[in-house]
């Protein structure tokens, strides 16, 4: 081998490592709100700030993601809260 097909070899690593570095965790390869969305949220049971996941490539959907108690619960976006999330 001679030394430019070494530093071509070790480019083309250096590249496949760094975008296999940007690849989100297999977890995170789909919705989150596939349960479905809880009814009415009264806002004094809320733990922290609602979560709002913008539509992706690994997930088409607007998602509104609220903690009560110590439970994750997914909003519907067209509900009244969702709509008061969304606009804030």
């Amino acid at each position: 081998m001679n030394s430019t097909s070494s530093i071509f070899l070790l480019l083309l690593s250096c590249l496949l490592v760094l975008c296999v570095q940007g690849e989100p965790s297999t977890g995170s390869r789909k919705c989150k709100c596939l349960n479905g969305y809880i009814g009415r949220v009264r806002p004094e049971l809320l733990k922290s700030e609602p979560r709002v996941y913008q539509p992706s490539s690994f997930c088409p959907e607007l998602e509104i993601i609220i903690v009560l108690g110590t439970k994750e619960k997914c909003v519907n976006p067209e509900s009244r809260f969702g709509q008061h999330v969304l606009s804030r």
